[in-house]
């Protein structure tokens, strides 16, 4: 699976709302999207949210055939209006409009001019879906020519014929016009006096508009239904239109309730009366990191490709570090072995389960508390110490060392419970990862085990999403008083690392550290850092691991996280969260400074 692979395996921003219906699976998020008040939907890129905010389209909800859909359809109270973020709304961004600042405001009013066209297109096309779906009427029926008499004049689409679909045409025309007033403005920027003539219809403020506009469609149409704006992808929105729908979450217009999807890291410069559970339903992706969900996708996969139900637990086999055997702690069993193993190499280990009172001759737990709080949270540790670790011994100068197995095939990261766990819940990845294994084991060689290609696979994985971050454009941070200059993907690789060196170096840890805060202090992490971490979290490569957060407290400051799990093959890390250690820990000259000076500039 090569890089474009890897990301656009599945990528709903592509497919029309028909089309992402014929493979949706309700989940937890899609739940709780569906309730009738305002939502925040958080997550990467890549994990589902622009599925999950298609499918609230009367398109996506009349192309489902899933079990649900039926009741969704009945029950849901809204009618959805989707909105897709173009980046070119983002109008400052833009280098080619660089001379527009000379222009007072104007760069803005574009932007505002841009969405405004945006959302009123997508109202068009959601009054057909109604009037087509929902009350089974002709197009341009008397109705509908009322309607669009009233947006005709609320739009000042002047020399337009009251169809929705001529208001669409006139609406796009008007913004192709629009368009090359500007190009002129651009390229005629020095002869200009900075006066512009501005027609009246650049200052129709959207929400205003589609309050009034909706309540003329309830009015002739007679509905009830509350009208959901759902605003995709804001991550790429301009800030203005950002906070302005974040604003908004706390409206007192009842009938008009938003959706917005975002990136995890929401940074806003004013406050937002709105709170979570009172105002708005906040959905976290990255907890929708359910098993149940991961192994629905697989099955339907499975069945599509095989044409019959065929259950992935046996498909792909099981873990017998992830499963949950009842028999996984007696006496013979293989992880019973595996302890055995390790004590025979690992003196520290062989302590360690002293301390714990643990007969290092006869390794099980004797009790059902002892099962729980120590052979299960030991689990994962022993064996990938005993699967990657050779020896360990005291090297010239009695330092204690761990010798470490070179190893071409990881079978521990294999079986029905790694694919689930190391997407995180990111449906796209779950799903390419799956089809690569899948076209694998068809060309296979005769010596080549389903566990081998899985193996084969997720390390491939692991390294196209590493080149993937390497390529994410950044300016490298050089640290204070030093050469030394970091990009994203040596950081990745410095935290990873310190991570090995938890689980796998010479001391046998129990509460390895597998996380990181990252610190309040601007001067132990500065600014272009934390703009760094930003792009790793909206890539996926970090995963926040802090549950009780609102939903405007969201800044990487003081937050913990975690490497993603596709990315632990490299790195020869179990799929666990284990403790934190501040990040600034990680770039600290203890050579020169035992108090951990941070050497960032």
């Amino acid at each position: 699976m090569n890089v474009d692979e890897f990301h656009i395996s599945y990528n709903a921003r592509h497919l029309n709302p028909e089309e992402v219906a014929k493979n949706f699976i309700f989940s937890k998020s899609f739940s709780s999207l569906i309730q009738g008040n305002h939502s925040v939907l958080l997550g990467a890129r890549g994990c589902g949210k622009t599925t999950l905010m298609k499918m609230l389209t009367l398109n996506g909800l009349h192309s489902w055939k899933g079990a649900q859909a039926l009741v969704v359809r009945n029950s849901i109270p809204f009618y959805s209006v989707y909105i897709s973020t173009d980046i070119f709304w983002n109008v400052k961004n833009n280098k080619s409009y660089e001379h527009l600042e000379d222009y007072e405001n104007f760069a803005e009013i574009i932007s505002r001019f841009s969405v405004a066209t945006n959302v009123f297109v997508s109202l068009c096309e959601t009054f057909q879906q109604i009037l087509s779906l929902e009350l089974n009427l002709e197009p341009d029926s008397k109705s509908e020519i009322e309607l669009c008499e009233l947006l005709i004049k609320e739009w000042m689409l002047d020399n337009t014929i009251p169809t929705l679909n001529y208001i669409k045409e006139s609406l796009k025309r008007r913004s192709d016009q629009f368009n090359r007033f500007i190009q002129k403005i651009i390229f005629n920027y020095r002869n200009s006096d900075n006066k512009l003539v501005l027609d009246e219809y650049l200052f129709i403020e959207f929400k205003s508009s589609i309050n009034l506009v909706v309540s003329i469609f309830d009015r002739i149409f007679k509905t009830e239904k509350k009208w959901a704006f759902c605003f995709d992808e804001l991550e790429l929105a301009p800030n203005w239109l950002f906070e302005e729908l974040f604003l908004s979450l706390r409206s007192t217009n009842q009938n008009l309730i938003f959706k917005l999807s975002a990136s995890p890291i929401v940074s806003l410069s004013k406050e937002i009366p709105a709170t979570v559970g009172n105002d708005l339903n906040l959905i976290k992706m990255w907890e929708e990191g359910d098993e149940k969900f991961s192994k629905k996708i697989v099955a339907s996969i499975l069945r599509k490709r095989f044409g019959k139900i065929i259950d992935p637990d046996n498909f792909f086999t099981s873990n017998s570090i992830y499963n949950k055997d009842k028999g996984s702690y007696e006496q013979g069993s293989e992880f019973y072995q595996i302890i055995k193993e390790l004590i025979s190499k690992d003196e520290s280990f062989k302590k360690f389960l002293i301390s714990k009172k643990v007969n290092v001759e006869k390794p099980i737990a004797v009790d059902e508390k002892t099962k729980d709080t120590l052979f299960r949270k030991i689990k994962p540790i022993v064996y990938f110490r005993n699967y990657y670790i050779d020896s360990v011994f005291s090297d010239e100068n009695s330092q204690i060392k761990s010798k470490l197995r070179s190893r071409k095939t990881a079978t521990v990261y294999s079986g029905a419970e790694v694919i689930y766990k190391i997407c995180d819940g990111n449906p796209r990845w779950l799903i390419g990862i799956v089809n690569s294994i899948l076209t694998k084991s068809f060309n296979k060689s005769k010596s080549a085990s389903i566990k081998d290609i899985q193996v084969d696979v997720l390390q491939e994985t692991a390294v196209q999403f590493m080149n993937i971050i390497s390529n994410i454009p950044i300016n490298p941070i050089k640290l204070r008083n030093t050469a030394i200059t970091y990009t994203l993907e040596d950081i990745i690789k410095l935290i990873g690392d310190s991570f090995t060196n938890e689980i796998l170096g010479p001391t046998f840890k129990m509460d390895p550290k597998g996380s990181f805060k990252v610190d309040e202090s601007v001067f132990l992490i500065p600014d272009q850092f934390i703009e760094l971490l930003e792009k790793a979290v909206y890539q996926g490569a970090l995963i926040l691991v802090d549950s009780n957060q609102s939903v405007f407290d969201f800044e990487v400051r003081g937050k913990k996280f975690r490497l993603a799990y596709m990315l632990a093959p490299l790195f020869k890390l179990p799929l666990r969260t284990y403790g934190q250690v501040n990040l600034s820990t990680f770039f600290t000259d203890k050579s020169t400074d035992t108090s951990q000076k941070n050497l960032f500039e």
